[in-house]
């Protein structure tokens, strides 16, 4: 385990320092990084390190090399047996034997969310991530020298390594989702990279480099059951996969809405509690006194359903829309677009109150469980007319780069002069409407690989999210459903009312529309523009007008201030351009 340093990067995750040339790794980088020195110098050290679970640390080490893995594994039993294993064989044991086995398709094949390092006695280092994110990985190397860490700033600290900024790779976590897909590996420092889910390096002896992907969506052979089999295997699925979850926590937290997808979640969490689980519900409603509609009525009625204890959860007055706390900024190793972060800390807040150590968070299920389907007809073919219209539109190259291809306002001259990568990424086709994996499947939705690839701890010792609904198994298990079948149950999200019937009352089970997330967010925002103004000064002086355009949001910051946003586009472009100047801000003048 890492020495617990008082450390606000202390991520979970694995840290790890290496020296292929065999000699000892350096004292300072290692204290940098919490590994324990041993009092025989070596020329390697790594150690796995979780704030709250620590039986997710697990090591073996064995004639074939080290393996360490940080995370959980589902239906291990299984692959223990497909690996000739016994059922009681460790896990850390199944880990290696399965790495050993299945190496860079191994996010394929062991479910779960986990990171994983591997190193053979030669010295070649192996750092592997799982089809859904865990924790983030990052590595640097220079002259033979390898360090790894879970957390950018904390591998920014080694000498060796550095913080030298590179522009790319700052600006790629700014851009909407056709900018962010190009990534790659690139981090915001240009000596630091960092694993895509489902993806692996292996770094030789000699300091060669090779970077693998698997695919691990894979196509799925068409249902042959009838509506009705398909209903039960669905729920079967969820159930494994909220037990699995609640196995791992004694006190647990619900986010419940009272909407369909949180609310699905809210009953599969009361069925499959076990006597000495503790389970409460967090909803999000609108400050008290405010007058602003909530869907705290909807949620009370799920939870009194279900004999589930439910706590209102709002944002507290001060709570800055346009500053993160610095758990928060800091807590995306970059730049972050966080447009809720007030109520997700509100949300951790209430569950470190409430002493849980896990927040069930139902975003996605739209991709599974809860989607809806394509309806056909006139108004689905007007759309995609309209789709391909405005794809083949040209637009002056500017305007084309502030609507589409930024969630910021950068500055003029950085969008006249972006890097080749970023302007690469622009000329990349929009996702299609609907891709199916087979004609006539549902397939996998578009968007899902974004689900995939968000790490679950909101930043440093945050209560971990879980997120069942983009569990593999589930998404597999859709990816081969025939939508004309699907249909039968309706287009609008019918499996998931199918599944709460007589189980949660019509007025939630059969609710068409929700409200916003957090009721508050638009008022929040025009009351607290003055107070992001002030900052602009601020903004100046560090020179942060380099990256963006503080005129425009200044500006716009006056606006809002004076009328609110002028719609939900302007309300998001003046808060994320306001948060990622925060960000740079504490960039340039951190200690």
């Amino acid at each position: 385990m890492l020495d617990e340093l008082s450390d606000p990067y202390r991520s979970s995750g694995i840290y790890g320092l290496f020296c292929l040339d065999g000699a000892p790794v350096d004292g300072r980088d290692a204290r940098l990084l919490g590994l324990p020195l041993e009092s025989d110098p070596k020329s390697w050290l790594v150690a796995g390190y979780d704030a709250h679970y620590r039986a997710a640390v697990l090591r073996h080490e064995g004639a074939a090399g080290l393996t360490l893995l940080v995370g959980e594994v589902e239906e291990a039993e299984t692959l223990a047996a497909t690996l000739g294993l016994s059922s009681a064989a460790p896990l850390g044991e199944v880990a290696d034997a399965a790495f050993r086995r299945f190496g860079s398709d191994l996010p394929a094949v062991m479910i779960g969310e986990w990171s994983l390092l591997h190193r053979k006695p030669d010295g070649q280092v192996t750092l592997m991530l799982s089809a859904a994110q865990r924790d983030r990985l990052f590595y640097a190397i220079r002259a033979k020298r390898i360090a790894v860490a879970p957390n950018l700033f904390v591998l920014g600290r080694i000498a060796w390594v550095g913080d030298t900024v590179d522009e790319a790779g700052m600006l790629f976590p700014l851009g909407r989702a056709g900018v962010r897909a190009a990534r790659g590996d690139s981090s915001m420092l240009r000596a630091v990279f960092q694993l895509e889910a489902g993806s692996s390096v292996i770094i030789c002896p000699n300091g060669r480099v090779e970077k693998r992907s698997t695919q691990t969506l894979l196509e799925q052979p068409r249902w042959l059951g009838d509506y009705e089999d398909a209903v039960a295997q669905t729920e079967d699925v969820l159930r494994n996969i909220m037990r699995s979850r609640l196995a791992r926590s004694r006190n647990a937290a619900s986010m419940l809405s009272g909407g369909l997808d949180s609310s699905l979640l809210a009953w599969l969490c009361a069925e499959e509690r076990t006597t000495d689980t503790e389970l409460s519900a967090l909803t999000s409603v609108a400050p008290p006194g405010s007058g602003i509609a909530d869907e705290a009525n909807f949620a009370d009625l799920a939870a009194n359903t279900l004999g589930i204890a439910s706590r209102h959860i709002f944002p507290a007055e001060d709570a800055n829309i346009y500053r993160p706390p610095l758990a928060v900024l800091t807590g995306g190793s970059g730049p972050i677009l966080s447009n809720r972060h007030c109520l997700t800390h509100a949300f951790q807040i209430a569950a470190k109150q409430a002493g849980a150590t896990l927040l069930i968070d139902g975003t996605y299920g739209e991709m599974s469980a809860t989607a809806r389907l394509p309806t056909g007809g006139l108004y689905r073919k007007l759309r995609t007319v309209a789709g391909r219209v405005l794809r083949d539109r040209v637009f002056p190259a500017a305007a084309t780069i502030e609507t589409s291809a930024f969630h910021v306002q950068l500055a003029r001259h950085r969008l006249e002069r972006l890097p080749e990568a970023i302007q690469a990424a622009q000329s990349v086709p929009d996702a299609p409407l609907t891709s199916p994996a087979r004609h006539g499947l549902l397939g996998y939705v578009p968007g899902i690989e974004k689900a995939l690839a968000l790490p679950n701890e909101f930043y440093p010792g945050a209560v971990r999210m879980a997120h069942p609904y983009r569990d593999i198994r589930l998404l597999r298990l859709f990816a081969g459903f025939p939508i004309q079948m699907l249909a039968k149950g309706g287009a609008d999200r019918g499996m998931a009312r199918r599944l709460l019937l007589g189980r949660l009352p019509d007025e939630v089970r059969l609710r068409r529309r929700g409200m916003p997330a957090s009721p508050d967010h638009l008022v929040r925002l025009q009351r607290q523009a003055p107070m992001a103004r002030q900052r602009i000064s601020l903004f100046r002086k560090a020179e942060i007008d380099d990256w963006l355009d503080l005129d425009w949001l200044d500006s716009t910051l006056e606006s809002v201030s004076a009328r609110g946003a002028a719609n939900v586009d302007e309300a998001n472009l003046v808060q994320l351009t306001a948060i990622a100047a925060e960000f740079m801000l504490w960039w340039r003048t951190r200690s």
